[in-house]
């Protein structure tokens, strides 16, 4: 039991230091693993659906390989972004918004997303796997405004309340 309470409070404290920066730093790595590879056409297996999605969605002014290239420089350069730690709550928003564009999906092409009602095909769970990522956002966004309302610690509170002299006391009963 104490080194499973050692090793929960090493672990608490690991946590604690470095946490919020290895959820930043994990995402970014996230998003340049999607993003590289739509650069590069036909190196992406969601590079079809990503261009249908932003062609539909620009109603028809970005389509094909621009629409796939377009996604994977905003996709590398949030990446980038994260991992260098750079401009960390306007990135936040922009990741929020490309998000709902990934949603989209879901949405616009049922056919190809989803197998049956909550059976999502391959493509339709490659998606709602960015639910996780948006969680993990809104903690790396949040952290820094949660951080600086802490108080930081003050004195300990005094072990008994302070009396008041007898004759303040007399005065206040008459």
């Amino acid at each position: 039991m104490r080194i499973y309470l050692q090793l929960t409070r090493s672990l608490e404290r690991l946590g604690a230091a470095c946490g919020i920066t290895a959820l930043r730093v994990s995402i970014g790595i996230i998003y340049l693993w999607f993003g590289i590879p739509k650069l590069f056409p036909g190196a992406s297996p969601a590079e079809a659906l990503a261009a249908k999605t932003v062609e539909r969605l620009t109603f028809g002014a970005v389509e094909g390989t621009s629409a796939s290239v377009m996604t994977g420089m905003l996709e590398t350069v949030i990446g980038l972004l994260l991992i260098s730690g750079r401009l960390v709550p306007l990135t936040g928003v922009t990741l929020l918004g490309h998000m709902a564009g990934t949603f989209a999906p879901l949405f616009l092409f049922p056919e190809e997303t989803w197998e049956s009602l909550c059976v999502g095909t391959l493509e339709g769970q490659y998606i709602l796997k960015n639910l996780v990522i948006v969680a993990a956002a809104f903690v790396v966004i949040g952290y820094p405004a949660t951080r600086s309302r802490q108080k930081p610690p003050g004195p300990p509170p005094p072990a008994q309340l302070e009396r008041r002299p007898e004759s303040v006391t007399r005065h206040a009963d008459v």
